[in-house]
């Protein structure tokens, strides 16, 4: 007799979700989506609730070259019912993923503090380049400085680029770089605080998305669509994905 699935609500791990057998809606074709883009970064406007954070956890678990034992969670899903080229993407790029989710506080101060954790907790997940000859000694100084919460602010506003290319030499591949809720920090600091926020933010993904030539793909979601002429000025290969663009493709 066949387990009854059950909902897992609350829970926005790709991983958690298919390996429990819960209840899935097969979103899997976004990963196509993404691939087959002409843009490099695909903007993803989502009100709350709409699966953004699972979302991205699927494209990491997809692409993320630290893991090739996640291929068995694909296998039933659409996505591999398409073409081989599309299918030997999985597994092969080293994957950055941040959440500024959390990152809301009334001063900025506590905001830029949360935002910083946010970056510590990345650059730990990839401590091991500090063990690796791939650094130079200033590079090295930087990324512990980083680690131990004393880096400058211009540090960590380019630590996403900085990551990309360590990461590229290591793994002499393109990286994947996945941004969930970038707008929390500017939305919590809108009456007090908002010029600092959308100043960091602005030159994080600026510096992490245009002209960086160690991207292979990147994905932002957020609530907010701040358009090109603000946070995102300059950033013309972002490719904006509404709700609404979903519909008009899939009635095409």
């Amino acid at each position: 007799m066949e387990a009854i699935k059950e909902l897992n609500i609350g829970c926005s791990d790709f991983k958690d979700i298919l390996e429990n057998n819960n209840y899935f809606v097969d979103k899997s074709l976004l990963i196509k989506e993404v691939i087959k883009s002409g843009k490099a970064v695909l903007l993803l406007p989502r009100p709350r609730r709409f699966g953004k954070t699972l979302n991205l956890s699927m494209l990491k678990y997809y692409f993320d070259i630290r893991q090739p034992e996640n291929e068995k969670l694909f296998i039933n899903l659409k996505i591999w019912q398409t073409e081989a080229a599309i299918k030997e993407k999985r597994g092969k790029y080293p994957v950055i993923y941040l959440s500024f989710k959390d990152s809301k506080k009334n001063d900025w101060d506590s905001c830029y503090k949360l935002i910083k954790n946010e970056i510590i907790r990345l650059y730990s997940q990839y401590d091991f380049l500090l063990e690796k000859n791939i650094l130079k000694r200033h590079e090295k100084n930087t990324y512990e400085k980083i680690l131990d919460s004393t880096a400058d602010q211009v540090d960590y506003e380019s630590s996403i680029l900085q990551l990309s290319e360590f990461l590229y030499r290591y793994y002499n591949q393109k990286v994947i770089i996945l941004i969930d809720e970038y707008d929390t920090p500017i939305q919590a600091g809108y009456k007090n605080f908002y010029e600092d926020a959308i100043s960091f933010m602005r030159t994080l993904l600026t510096g992490a998305f245009k002209d960086n030539s160690y991207l292979y793909k990147g994905v932002i979601t957020g609530i907010l669509r701040v358009s090109k002429e603000s946070i995102f000025t300059g950033l013309n290969n972002l490719s904006v994905h509404t709700i609404i663009n979903l519909v008009l493709l899939k009635t095409k």
